[in-house]
């Protein structure tokens, strides 16, 4: 099975969130521009954010299996939601859930003096 690219990735949870009607925050950049809070990787030094922050890694976290076939290589991917707000983030595992083959129980992370509520959710595409 064909792997998506970070590219494609990032496309297919912006469309599970958006089918979800679940509504990233908002990043703003140095010089004032604004963008939907949904970033592959960590965004950079500089950036603030409101809402509802989506983080999608750039490289996903790989199994392999050995078969007689030969070695199988599946590839998770752990996305990092983080509501500034302190919105629910039930409504971003439902969307989840819904729109990818395998999501494994989401992962309540403790907040941090830079991260508020934050859960991580294991998806493969």
């Amino acid at each position: 099975m064909k792997q998506p690219t970070p590219l494609q990735l990032r496309e297919a949870v912006e469309a599970a969130l958006r089918d979800g009607d679940v509504t990233p925050g908002t990043y703003t950049w140095p010089g004032g521009a604004q963008t939907p809070a949904l970033y592959t990787g960590d965004p950079p030094e500089g950036v603030t954010v409101t809402g509802l922050e989506v983080l999608i890694p750039a490289t996903p976290d790989s199994d392999v299996i050995s078969t007689f076939a030969g070695a199988i290589t599946i590839d998770r991917y752990p996305i990092r939601a983080v509501a500034h707000d302190g919105q629910s983030l039930t409504p971003f595992f439902t969307a989840l859930a819904s729109a990818f083959r395998s999501v494994a129980a989401p992962q309540v992370l403790q907040a941090t003096d830079r991260y508020p509520d934050q859960i991580l959710v294991t998806i493969t595409p």
